[in-house]
């Protein structure tokens, strides 16, 4: 069994994981906090538990956006648009890497940040709405989404708050902003877990039973946040995420020491 992990623990780390992937209040911050709450810190073998959690939400949002992946994939346009989005990924992982480690326990401050982000993406004084339009979708504000997705790389920014904040700003409709989000979430997740896989390649025993639950649990559960992201943005406002990173911003101030 994973480093003395039990059946329990593996559930309640799956969970975390798929409630939070897709949702604007950073899930790496939540699991930090849950593994520090349950012992569960620093072992090589919950570096592969956590890629397995990973492949679960990766799963859930195939099996959500299949016809957006299909038609995505057959038009070279949006081919072109996401591999754009993707690349200031690129030197910002670079660059930040090294520091990574040393900001892990400034989660909070960037949680809060999170939170400031959210509230300015729900200002309506702020976002001036377009016309959607899928063949108007500008090369810049592509390009501007992909450099807020890089914000993630610091430990409490969320990934999917970023870009969907961003989107906001930049004028998008709530539908536009989340499905662009979403799909784009599908290389940054294959990419950060072959780099993860690579990085961690040694050692490390994962009971088959421990993957099979943290992957179910991450893949019910993600499922379940894409549908309550898509729900609560129906009502247009971000301003219930912003108020949680909020309260949580100060508990990870707390805990992450």
């Amino acid at each position: 069994m994973l480093a003395g992990m039990t059946f329990l623990q593996a559930l309640l780390l799956g969970i975390v994981q798929g409630l939070t992937e897709f949702l604007p209040v950073s899930s790496s911050t939540h699991l930090a906090i849950a593994k520090k709450l349950l012992g569960l810190e620093g072992s090589e073998a919950l570096l592969h538990f956590d890629l397995i959690c990973h492949l679960g939400t990766l799963s859930a949002l195939f099996l959500v956006f299949w016809k957006d992946i299909l038609r995505v994939l057959k038009e070279a346009r949006w081919i072109g648009l996401f591999f754009l989005a993707l690349l200031p990924l690129i030197p910002a992982y670079l660059l930040l890497k090294p520091l990574r480690a040393h900001l892990a326990t400034d989660a909070g401050f960037f949680l809060l940040a999170t939170a400031a982000l959210l509230f300015l993406a729900s200002s309506k004084r702020l976002v001036v709405e377009k016309v959607p339009s899928e063949t108007g979708v500008k090369w810049r504000d592509v390009l501007c989404i992909g450099i807020a997705q890089s914000l993630a790389l610091f430990p409490g920014m969320s990934r999917s708050g970023s870009t969907i904040a961003a989107a906001r700003l930049l004028g998008w409709q709530w539908q536009d902003a989340v499905r662009f989000s979403f799909l784009l979430a599908i290389p940054t997740i294959l990419g950060g877990t072959a780099l993860e896989t690579l990085r961690g390649s040694g050692g490390g025993s994962l009971a088959f039973s421990v993957s099979a639950i943290g992957f179910a649990a991450s893949f019910a559960t993600g499922l379940g946040s894409i549908r309550l992201l898509l729900w609560i943005l129906e009502k247009g406002s971000l301003r219930p995420f912003a108020w949680y990173c909020l309260a949580a911003g100060l508990v990870a101030l707390l805990v992450l020491k």
